[in-house]
């Protein structure tokens, strides 16, 4: 008999090792859930440039777009103003911020308002625009993320820099130069 006992805790082994599978699975499956809930907004806030014919390869009209039901809010656009030929040591990373990009909403920026605002604040010269290369919001939720090239993650600070430098790189404006129009594949 002492051999039924053996099989009998192999058994059990097996059961337990299993159950220890299953339940490693469901929480890397809870898990993943959970990170696809938190990002479901942010996946929705997105943006892309579309460079004039005319600019060879340098101006650029922006476009900002909220797909989701909720407001963002925050909205940050980062340009690197060292690629425009700005010492670093003057300008690094330069921004334009607004407080809420509205639900289902595209913002548009036209190549003049982005060459104009980058002249006006720090001193690029028009048509020497660089490429916008982050964008920064808040969520309903209250998280901050931060989309660029890459892709979307959360935005744990700044673009480099310290936050007293920041105060001079960048304008938070009351009303955005931009062509206001409904945004498609909204979540309804």
């Amino acid at each position: 008999m002492p051999w039924a006992t053996a099989l009998s805790a192999l058994a059990a082994a097996i059961g337990l090792f299993f159950s220890a599978l299953v339940a490693s699975s469901s929480v890397d499956a809870t898990r993943r859930q959970l990170d696809q809930d938190e990002r479901q907004q942010a996946g929705r806030v997105g943006y892309w440039t579309e460079f004039a014919p005319w600019s060879d390869g340098v101006v650029e009209t922006i476009t900002v777009v909220n797909r989701s039901l909720d407001p963002v809010t925050n909205v940050e656009l980062w340009w690197y103003a060292p690629d425009a030929g700005i010492d670093p040591a003057e300008h690094g990373w330069v921004f334009m911020g607004f407080h809420t990009l509205p639900p289902c909403t595209r913002l548009v920026f036209p190549p003049h308002e982005i060459g104009l605002y980058l002249r006006s604040f720090f001193g690029i010269e028009e048509g020497k625009a660089p490429e916008l290369r982050v964008i920064q919001f808040v969520d309903s939720d209250g998280r901050q993320w931060l989309r660029n090239p890459s892709g979307l993650g959360p935005a744990e600070h700044k673009p480099e820099g310290d936050e007293s430098a920041m105060a001079d790189n960048g304008q938070w404006l009351a009303e955005v130069p931009a062509r206001r129009e409904p945004a498609e594949h909204c979540d309804k």
